[in-house]
């Protein structure tokens, strides 16, 4: 599976509320973002199976995750509100 797709999966899980609107995104942005969260997550699940528990780091990238998800969830509303714009552009002269 792509980390795109590995992305755009694990935000689904997180983000219910969005998953229509992640499962239908076309946007580089957007899979820039999918890409790095689910790299980021894969870490974090790392750090969280690791004997040797890393606190501090653990914190760092569950706040990243975090940020990225509020990140997706702006960039998920900008493209809402530019969608019906684009579509009534269409129909002018």
């Amino acid at each position: 599976m792509s980390l795109v797709k590995l992305g755009r999966a694990r935000l689904s899980l997180v983000l219910p509320y969005h998953r229509e609107q992640l499962r239908a995104a076309r946007n580089p942005t957007l899979y820039d973002l999918f890409e790095s969260y689910a790299l980021a997550a894969q870490t974090l699940d790392r750090l969280l199976t690791e004997h040797r528990r890393r606190e501090e780091l653990i914190n760092e990238y569950q706040a990243l995750c975090l940020d990225m998800q509020a990140e997706v969830i702006a960039l998920l509303k900008q493209i809402e509100l530019a969608a019906p714009q684009s579509r009534t552009r269409g129909f002018e002269g």
